[in-house]
């Protein structure tokens, strides 16, 4: 039976260096291979304007797709809430329940203003009772009044609606916040779409303290799950200034970017040379301590559009330089330091046309490391703390942001595990090449057995409960998820 043992601090500063071996692990790498982890990947836009749109056929859909980390629900308020202080949770219950169980997570954006009229939760994304209630609002399409059919736009600082809406999130964060399986909430109560922004609907411009008080209400609410935020939110403001402060309040604040404008007709005419990121540097500010988040333009659109595979005339053909739509999303995901990436559209539809460039970016979202050599005595001693080194790379485009755990574990005699802090929260993705070299304790008994053990190691996830598994060949890597790093002797 194993035996477990954490490793102290005091045992991590002891371990010295010991004469042994240099186990080379760059020649055992593979890079080809689709690597599902923890805390990173695809993302499945389950909901997208109506909870019609975007919903998978056949399971597999998603438990097949390499990488599917979580779904993303993107509903309006109107579906959860249809009359005031009368929930109907079952909308987004059922999906969490189902896929979930499969091992997916969930992240929600829960919008006000959707631009559909087909059902009248669209049309009124914020439920009609909030404006009979009183709550200000019109009717309005692209920065003109329109008519009673048309989609509802609430004022986004009026006081009715702003206490509704407050009561509303402090409901549903008292039903999921800090849930396992909440990846995060996506801040999207203000503007089109949840995006910050009015211009589908009446064009109008908010001061700096409209914005905070949604920000302000979903702190207050959601103090366990990571919150993200859209960089319109920002980029709405009409000041400088005013968009230098809320900035730093979402900065100040631990909530992460997402960019919901990837591939958009008007951005590749506009932002080619930054691979249609109009905001690189909000990312750039933030990306080393909160993850981002990548959003496509609905794939369906970008291909009608000619923006995928170039078509002569279409936008990308003209500006893009030669560049493939694939290009663009490699070159934003570089410019965004995404964490969680998302195509937008059918599961089904973009895996088949998408095969090898889906694993690639899996690899690349998010971190992606590499043990380059580990350095293990061949003796080790019985009673004391053995120092094992690695040197590690990160060849992803940011960090993990939570600590995994380092596993040893000798096998002859009898089974010891050593578990310990990995150091990983430092190994950053630049600059490019750079390895971080990390000396682990492997502090064995005084009763342990003498004799030869075979010395391995993995990655782990306590938070997730999952191995953080490594591009490494299968004859290195085992299918309990460590890696074989030589024979070694146990002495008194």
């Amino acid at each position: 039976m194993s035996a477990i043992r954490p490793v102290t601090v005091a045992m991590f500063v002891a371990a010295g260096a010991a004469s042994g071996a240099v186990v080379d692990l760059r020649p055992d790498w593979d890079e080809s291979r689709p690597l599902a982890n923890p805390d990173k990947g695809w993302y499945h836009h389950h909901f997208d304007n109506t909870v019609e749109k975007y919903l998978v056929e056949r399971d597999e859909e998603l438990t097949a797709f390499p990488g599917m980390d979580h779904l993303y629900l993107r509903l309006a308020w109107a579906y959860l809430e249809p009359a005031e202080g009368r929930f109907d949770w079952k909308v987004i219950d059922e999906p969490i329940a189902k896929w979930t169980a499969k091992g997916m997570g969930i992240a929600f954006r829960i919008s006000c203003k959707e631009t559909g009229t087909s059902r009248i939760e669209q049309q009124f994304a914020t439920p009609r009772w909030v404006r009979d209630a009183g709550a200000k609002g019109g009717h309005f399409v692209k920065g003109k009044p329109a008519g009673p059919e048309a989609p509802w736009e609430p004022v986004y600082d009026d006081p009715v609606f702003l206490a509704k809406l407050d009561a509303f999130l402090a409901a549903f964060a008292a039903r999921y916040d800090g849930k396992p399986w909440l990846r995060y909430v996506d801040i999207g109560s203000f503007g089109d779409w949840g995006e910050g922004h009015t211009s589908s609907g009446s064009g109008l411009k908010y001061p700096f303290e409209a914005f905070e008080r949604h920000i302000d209400i979903h702190l207050r609410h959601f103090t366990k799950s990571p919150l993200v935020i859209s960089d319109d939110y920002v980029t709405s403001l009409v000041s400088t200034n005013d968009r230098r402060r809320l900035h730093a309040k979402i900065a100040a604040a631990g909530i992460g970017y997402r960019d919901d404008s990837i591939l958009v007709d008007w951005y590749v005419k506009t932002y080619t040379p930054t691979f249609t990121v109009r905001s690189p540097g909000l990312f750039e500010d933030t990306w080393r301590r909160t993850p981002t988040v990548f959003e496509l333009e609905h794939y369906g659109k970008v291909k009608e559009n000619g923006n995928w595979v170039p078509r002569p005339g279409s936008s990308l053909a003209v500006h893009g330089g030669g560049r493939t739509g694939a290009d663009y999303f490699r070159g934003a995901l570089e410019r965004l330091h995404a964490t969680w990436i998302g195509f937008h559209g059918y599961a089904r539809h973009w895996l088949a046309d998408n095969p090898q460039l889906t694993v690639e970016m899996l690899n690349r979202c998010g971190y992606w490391f590499f043990p380059h050599t580990v350095e293990r005595p061949d003796v080790l001693k019985a009673g004391a703390s053995n120092a094992v080194s690695i040197a590690w790379e990160n060849r992803g485009v940011a960090p993990a942001y939570r600590p995994y755990t380092l596993v040893l574990r000798l096998e002859g005699p009898e089974t010891f595990e050593c578990a310990q802090p990995s150091g990983n929260m430092r190994w950053m993705p630049e600059p490019p090449g750079k390895t971080w070299s990390e000396t682990y304790a492997l502090a064995l008994p005084a009763s342990m057995k003498p004799g030869d053990y075979a010395l391995s190691f993995k990655l782990r996830s306590d938070a997730a409960a999952r191995d953080v598994k490594l591009p490494l060949k299968a004859a290195r890597q085992r299918a309990d998820g460590f890696t074989a790093i030589g024979r070694v002797r146990v002495g008194p």
